[in-house]
């Protein structure tokens, strides 16, 4: 490597972050540009920092700053390309040239590029899409539904930065429009608020979710992943998840995270190498709490809906210094979500059984303990220990009591919720699906105590279903009362095998008998199992569950 030398600080007025991606900055503290990027905005210097000597100023545009890394033992995990937010590993085919140029020494390495990665006998696709929104909904239209998004749902899902988002939509509507990425993130806010309050026909609810989809899958918008990218794809993830099936949804999740990996926002920035324009400006800056909420929303939703549908968690390494502190400002819910789906252990299913079933057994607990202080995180609790039970029973069939209440007790937790979120008229997902969840798993415990709390989840799950009068609602009804009525019937038959080995002449006062050697203190009223084997209740009921 070449010898470094320190690099003069310009003087003009613009943010470093913009002058190292070598865009238009306003000379505000923080600029519009950093706002809109969630960059972190700052003018004056520091320490010196240092630079590649070599390559004049001309031709330093594949220039690579290296963090300051003594007294670790890590290395550099990749390179940043700040130009186009793009992230990539140290070890990629598309870094090597580079990687190799600077070792070389070349007058002008190459730049993060993918040299030859096909033939290029066929030119790429132009842009197909545009923008239409402002054309077809009026600004006051627009105003309403975002302010009651803000309201209803912003509180949980927190990654978007309520002034600045204001701000864009009205600029947007009056002669300055904005980006396409951010009008698919206009179209997946003003599609949730329609949701939730049914303010729209259901017709331009859904144009409004093809048109962003439209945007995020455009040939050239995805030559340039972003943060608005994946802010878009999040409020596409969510609603998706209130509306369609779960593989969709969980696809929907994994293309999110997949922008957060390609963004390098799961990335340690002092472990990231960064390419600039201008001269080397040191390694990334530190994310803006906006961007560190994006990432860590991306991450809950999608842990949630992998968890509960039983795919696979893209398990991407998130720096722990990017927790979310818990906030002291009213209303704001998101590092609870984010604090809840952390407890959650991503341990492969096929791992150590007795360490995973350590991790799964301390994880209910934890989540047990864990406050929730939002009708919806309420349900979302509930969902996570359902979710960790169904893998613990899989693993050991004869889970502690101890164990098991705090799942009851969780469940029970959520019933009041969904009832609160249902009366409101707040269409969450699990308002219905976390009671159904609920029915299945006492049926499963199938013991005394969870027997007793049958009769408040049926009653809840038919409020809810009376409430929404739909073909999905009163689906999940009907199988859950198929489901108490084939228990039933299995309660019967045990009873109906013991009356025939008593006999009919057997008396209540009989205590001597060929029989006295059977433990006095035995209740068959309790958990009974009639065979060796789990009842296989999809296949006795022929369930068609949406998948």
């Amino acid at each position: 490597m070449s010898a470094l030398r320190p690099v003069r600080q310009r003087s003009n007025r613009a943010c470093l972050a913009c002058r190292q991606r070598k865009r238009k900055c306003d000379g505000k503290l923080p600029c519009n540009t950093c706002t809109g990027y969630g960059y972190d905005c700052h003018y004056g210097s520091t320490s010196p920092t240092k630079a590649v000597q070599g390559p004049s100023r001309s031709q330093a545009k594949a220039a690579v700053s290296e963090p300051d890394l003594k007294g670790t033992s890590s290395i550099p995990s990749g390179i940043l390309d700040s130009t186009k937010s793009r992230y990539v590993g140290r070890y990629s085919s598309v870094a090597f040239p580079l990687c190799v140029g600077l070792e070389v020494q070349a007058a002008k390495p190459p730049r993060l590029h993918s040299f030859g990665y096909h033939t290029g006998i066929r030119k790429e696709p132009d842009s197909i899409a545009s923008l239409q929104l402002a054309k077809r909904m009026s600004w006051n239209t627009a105003r309403t539904l975002l302010e009651f998004f803000l309201a209803t749902i912003h509180p949980v899902f927190g990654f978007l930065d309520k002034g600045h988002l204001y701000e864009r939509c009205e600029t947007h509507w009056h002669g300055q429009p904005q980006t396409l990425d951010f009008e698919a993130i206009v179209c997946g806010v003003v599609a949730l608020a329609s949701l939730f309050n049914g303010s729209l026909d259901q017709e331009e609810e859904m144009w409004l979710i093809l048109h962003a989809k439209e945007i995020l899958e455009d040939p050239l918008v995805g030559r340039f992943p972003s943060v608005d990218q994946i802010a878009a794809w999040i409020l596409r993830t969510i609603y998706i998840r209130a509306t369609t099936r779960p593989h969709v949804a969980w696809i929907c999740s994994c293309t999110t995270m997949h922008l957060v990996e390609a963004t390098g926002l799961n990335q340690a920035p002092q472990f990231v190498m960064l390419t600039t324009n201008k001269g080397v400006q040191g390694s990334t800056p530190e994310m803006s709490d906006i961007v560190k909420r994006t990432a860590l929303v991306a991450r809950s939703l999608h842990v949630i809906i992998a968890y509960e549908y039983g795919r696979s968690v893209m398990n991407l390494d998130f720096p722990a210094q990017n927790a979310l502190a818990l906030s002291n400002q009213a209303g704001d819910f998101t590092p609870r979500l984010c604090s809840l789906v952390e407890a959650v252990p991503l341990t492969p299913m096929g791992a150590d059984s007795a360490a995973t079933i350590q991790d799964l057994s301390s994880a209910i607990k934890k989540l047990a303990d864990t406050p929730a202080d939002h009708d919806f995180l309420v349900l979302v609790r509930a969902d996570l220990v359902f979710s960790i039970y169904r893998r613990l029973r899989l693993l050991e069939p004869n889970l502690r009591q101890s164990l098991l209440d705090e799942v009851i007790s969780t469940g029970m937790s959520a019933l009041p919720a969904a009832r609160a979120l249902a009366s409101q008229n707040q269409p969450w997902w699990n308002v219905i699906s976390t009671v159904f969840q609920f029915v299945c798993v006492l049926l499963a415990i199938d013991t005394h105590a969870s027997v007793t709390n049958l009769s408040e989840a049926m009653d809840t799950l038919g409020m809810i279903v009376d409430h929404l009068k739909t073909h999905l609602a009163t689906e999940a009804l009907t199988t859950a009362r198929n489901l108490v009525r084939a228990s039933l019937d299995r309660r019967r038959k045990g009873v109906e095998i013991l009356e025939g080995i008593v006999g009919p002449s057997a008396s209540d006062d009989a205590v001597e008998g060929p029989d006295s050697h059977l433990p006095q203190d035995l209740d068959f009223s309790t958990s009974f199992s009639y065979d060796q084997h789990p009842v296989d209740l999809d296949f006795l009921l022929n369930m068609d569950f949406l998948a």
